[in-house]
């Protein structure tokens, strides 16, 4: 790629929000989804296909209506929450025309289905998580039809959703914090980056309508530049004297757009903040399932050959080490290692506290990785509630088994480095015991 290119990109990419998430399947003309394949290969096996299958032979319909189209269905087919969503008004994606502070696209998402609309598109955007592939990208058209049809999204989508600063170089997904301009565009040069759980509260979540409150340090949702992006011409200046925290504790967004055309008038902050959270381990996991197949012929080899299996005892480079990072990414990750801290309470405006919980596994005691903290950290028992996921699941077991050996190795104190000093015992003894009560291949 030349470096005009490469410029060129870069700056895209820190445009594009997911999908902010999903955004994507950012956004293909209706003409040019229409010649795309609407083809599954045998191997996929992500909620969308498998809904697809339902849907042609009759097992599953979907409802139409005349002003959302096939998104009310749809949220209710895949079990997504309405309480889920988020609105995220700067033009990130390739439905710029419609993409405003005053018509903001509006984003649903449960453990493994991202779901994107915006007002007047004649598609919605959707991505979900193939259990072994990653982030995997469609539209659905919002024209009505006696059978809807999926139309698979590849070359344009991963143009920014496998970027290697943004999702680690694998398919996945991104949640952006951006500077828009009063019209929505993003001011390059001047935005926050991806967000993870170790970003700044008070850093996250520019371009977006955020409702509730992040405590005493605030967010940059709900804020714009008054200013055009093209007027702005000393960025460093312009970005020290705007305040993006001026409008951090808002119940409601009355007065910056009509809800009219949205199932709800709210963007509930504690929605996005498991939104970031699960984006990032969704694309470690990924990066795992990738590292993986080379790690495993490795270790085939090895025994054949009667030599050391265990390649902790090699060092260097090759497939072994590449999948031992990536792991320890993960595990990091999945542990909350770095989470930037709370400075009060965060509330959310709608049931999505109460929604996100349902049917969690839980032990004996009732505990379970799904629990909310909200004051202190995001989760009351700080391990990924992924660990329960298809994706997860689905590692193989060379993987799987060394990501249970690394968390053991934290969560009994055998592993006693410095970066882990924020789980207490408590919090050790607590998660290895939902572990060893919910998870029934972890290894007792």
């Amino acid at each position: 790629m030349n470096t005009g290119l490469r410029r060129t990109f870069g700056a895209y990419a820190a445009v594009v929000s997911l999908l902010g998430v999903v955004a994507a399947t950012l956004g293909s003309t209706p003409t040019s989804v229409a010649r795309r394949s609407r083809s599954f290969a045998p191997a996929t096996r992500d909620p969308i296909a498998r809904l697809q299958s339902q849907l042609d032979v009759g097992q599953v319909t979907l409802a139409h209506d005349s002003l959302l189209g096939y998104l009310p269905a749809l949220l209710k087919t895949l079990k997504i929450p309405v309480s889920s969503q988020g609105l995220v008004f700067s033009r990130t994606s390739l439905q710029t025309d419609k993409i405003t502070p005053w018509s903001p696209r509006a984003i649903y998402f449960n453990d493994e289905v991202y779901i994107g609309y915006v007002q007047e598109s004649t598609f919605l955007e959707i991505a979900t998580v193939d259990p072994v592939k990653g982030a995997v990208f469609y539209t659905l058209s919002q024209e009505p039809r006696a059978r809807p049809v999926f139309s698979r999204e590849t070359t344009t989508c991963l143009m920014c959703h496998q970027s290697r600063t943004a999702t680690g170089g694998v398919p996945g997904f991104m949640v952006i914090s951006t500077i828009a301009d009063r019209y929505g565009y993003p001011v390059v040069g001047m935005h926050e980056g991806s967000t993870t759980d170790a970003t700044p509260l008070r850093q996250r979540f520019g371009g977006w309508y955020v409702t509730g409150s992040a405590g005493a340090q605030g967010h940059a949702g709900n804020v714009y530049s008054p200013k055009l992006a093209h007027e702005i011409t000393d960025k460093p200046a312009y970005r020290a004297q705007l305040d993006m925290n001026a409008e951090s504790a808002r119940p409601d967004l009355t007065g910056k757009f009509d809800p009219t055309p949205y199932l709800s008038a709210q963007s509930d902050i504690v929605a996005l903040m498991v939104l970031v959270h699960q984006t990032v381990v969704h694309n470690l996991i990924t990066a795992v399932h990738e590292a993986a197949p080379d790690a495993v012929f490795e270790d085939s080899m090895s025994r054949a050959s009667g030599r050391d299996t265990t390649s902790r005892a090699q060092p260097g480079g090759g497939p072994a080490a590449r999948l031992r990072r990536d792991v320890e990414k993960l595990v990091r990750a999945m542990l909350f290692v770095g989470e930037a801290p709370f400075s009060g309470t965060v509330k959310g405006t709608t049931t999505y506290a109460q929604d996100f919980v349902k049917a969690a596994p839980r032990d004996a005691k009732g505990r379970s990785l799904r629990d909310l903290d909200l004051e202190k950290r995001l989760f009351k028992y700080p391990l990924s509630f992924l660990i329960y996921s298809d994706s997860f699941n689905a590692l193989p077991a060379l993987a799987k088994s060394e990501v249970y050996r690394q968390l053991r190795a934290i969560l009994t104190g055998a592993d006693a480095s410095a970066e882990f000093a924020q789980l207490s015992a408590s919090d050790r003894a607590a998660i290895l015991e939902i572990l060893s009560a919910t998870k029934p291949d972890f290894p007792r």
